[in-house]
């Protein structure tokens, strides 16, 4: 299981992108904090890279499964997606996403450029999107700076959503223990706000 802990909120992550972290996450970092079972690692460096690119394939994965649990081709679904604004704009125009919501953080006197939109978009360009990330991701080194993710809905069920939670944060976990393995920037710290993740084995 992998929950996200910030000072005061306790977030579940269930599908889609988390929009809250998206803007709480906005600067770049160079570290990330992880939690494993009460054990807590500090990534830098390789550790750090290798798991953005975890991440990366983890955002993709859950992408296709999510698109492959909907059935009806034409129902209109609701998304989500952040990224650099002229990214946004040009995901909006070729998709043709009726945006239900847009938030634009940064300004002028800022080097912030990210916007983040809800809206509803077919899924026939959902699996295009996908086919093109897919084709696309012979480096999983290189991070999509366009987030893109299904929100919760009717055409996907409570049973198949457990499902694809359960597959993800066991793919996670594999994961970030193969890291721990490698040792090659891992240190261990404190236990701070951190992405939380247990292993139910």
């Amino acid at each position: 299981m992998q929950i996200i802990i910030i000072p005061g909120i306790i977030v579940g992550l269930i599908g889609g992108i988390l929009l809250f972290f998206a803007a709480y996450n906005f600067y770049p970092h160079k570290n990330v904090n992880i939690n494993l079972d009460g054990d807590c690692y500090e990534f830098l460096g390789n550790a750090y890279t290798m798991y953005k690119n975890l991440e990366n394939i983890k955002e993709r994965e859950l992408l296709k499964m999510q698109i492959q649990a909907i059935e009806n081709p034409d129902v209109p679904i609701p998304i989500a997606f952040s990224g650099p604004q002229s990214q946004v704009n040009t995901l909006i125009d070729t998709g043709k996403i009726n945006v239900t919501n847009r938030q634009t953080l940064g300004d002028n006197q800022t080097s912030v450029d990210k916007v983040i939109v809800k809206g509803l978009g077919k899924l026939s360009f959902l699996q295009e999107y996908y086919d093109d990330w897919n084709i696309n991701s012979t480096d999983d080194t290189e991070v999509q700076s366009l987030k893109i993710g299904i929100l919760p809905n009717k055409f996907i069920s409570a049973q198949e959503s457990a499902s694809i939670k359960s597959k993800m944060d066991k793919f996670m976990i594999q994961g970030i223990k193969d890291i721990l393995a490698t040792k090659d920037g891992v240190k261990s710290t404190e236990c701070r706000s951190a992405i939380v993740y247990q292993d139910g084995g």
